[in-house]
């Protein structure tokens, strides 16, 4: 009982909060919250920003290793704009983040309205999403994300195919993830077609064309990615994989996923195509990274999305329009808030080549505590 008085309150808070004009500053408090809860990292090595000092360069002190040239866009971005330092290209890297995000809100609000937005742009914040792009500013991370953004809600093939060609040269995370988004939109009848997914498959082609055709005007020597899986035998990858096993499974969506199970005792007999289309790609995507150092890292860029999609369709599927009451879709919109409370003060933390590390948050406090 108290619980529900609790959830009735809260959504009647988050409905006022949508009608006051200026809704959208209550999410940058939301950010500046998690950012301080999750401290901010630069990434070891610093090998992007290096990189953007001459991304034409073949040193391959510069390079980190070759293989991180299949990302070319951010360094050359960063290379013409002049941002190459330490401090500009990571703030250069931040406000990519801070720019992805409220391009989220912006499209979810001209989608499904301020309510909506408010809830979801709340769970992406509080995601794991933020503790792998705020704890290792310097990626490509935060420009592949805000180029996937609108394949959550576009139905223009003129801008998957552009969007699919800056993609596919920035990280290959990118391909995995937008073209799952719109399988997963055409699943759920969402304005997609096959149309779509040819034009960005077509993207993808022509943007990963252009990276290669990059590093061998360059003369630089790329190692693929099933290269870079046969560096380690199998039995090395599993036991990377099975040594902390559910704490690395619960740091690829942490406590949002609640959420799936949510969706699917609400709305499964409603669609149950879509929901074991979407099991099956969240299967998938940990076949993937099993074959990486950056489990948590990389199972977020190719994932968080799909977690979006079933949201979004959900909500879809809660429309009294669509068959449900309005109580229905009060009582799915109740346990999206309840968990995007929650998620604000859950543990951060992410694996990498195996180990659980924390974010940086813990370690600066740790810092202060042995500086006194």
């Amino acid at each position: 009982m108290l619980l529900s008085t609790a959830l009735d309150g809260l959504y009647e808070k988050v409905q006022e909060l949508g009608k006051q004009r200026f809704w959208f500053l209550f999410l940058g408090l939301i950010f500046i919250v998690t950012a301080l809860i999750n401290g901010v990292g630069i990434v070891p090595e610093e090998a992007y920003q290096r990189l953007s000092q001459d991304p034409f360069t073949t040193r391959t002190d510069i390079h980190f290793n070759n293989y991180w040239q299949e990302t070319i866009l951010l360094p050359i971005i960063a290379y013409y704009l002049g941002l190459t330092g330490t401090i500009t290209f990571n703030a250069l890297t931040f406000i990519m983040i801070v720019g992805a995000y409220a391009l989220f809100a912006w499209l979810t609000f001209n989608r499904w309205g301020a309510v909506l937005s408010l809830i979801a742009s709340t769970l992406l914040i509080t995601s794991p999403l933020s503790t792998v792009l705020l704890s290792w500013l310097g990626t490509p991370d935060g420009l592949t994300v805000a180029l996937t953004i609108p394949f959550l809600f576009t139905q223009s093939g003129a801008l998957v195919l552009v969007l699919a060609i800056l993609g596919a040269a920035n990280h290959p995370a990118f391909i995995v993830a937008t073209l799952e988004v719109l399988v997963l939109r055409w699943a759920a009848s969402d304005k997609i077609n096959l149309k779509h997914i040819i034009l960005t498959a077509l993207g993808i082609l022509i943007g990963y064309g252009i990276v290669n055709f990059f590093l061998n005007a360059n003369g630089i020597d790329m190692v693929s990615r099933f290269d870079f899986m046969q560096l380690k035998s199998f039995e090395e990858w599993a036991r990377m994989n099975l040594e902390d096993l559910p704490i690395t499974l619960f740091s690829l969506y942490n406590v949002h996923w609640l959420i799936f199970p949510i969706c699917m005792i609400m709305f499964f007999k409603k669609d149950r195509a879509f929901f074991k289309l979407a099991l099956l790609i969240l299967l998938l995507n940990y076949g993937i990274v099993f074959f990486t150092l950056d489990t948590t890292r990389i199972y977020v860029l190719t994932s968080w999305a799909v977690l979006f999609v079933c949201i979004f369709h959900s909500y879809k599927l809660a429309a009294p329009e669509a068959g449900s009451g309005s109580s229905h879709q009060k009582q799915y919109l109740q346990a999206l808030i309840l968990v995007s409370v929650v998620s604000l003060f859950t543990p951060r933390f992410f694996s990498w080549v195996g180990e659980i590390h924390v974010s940086p948050f813990y370690k600066i406090v740790e810092h202060f505590i042995q500086k006194k």
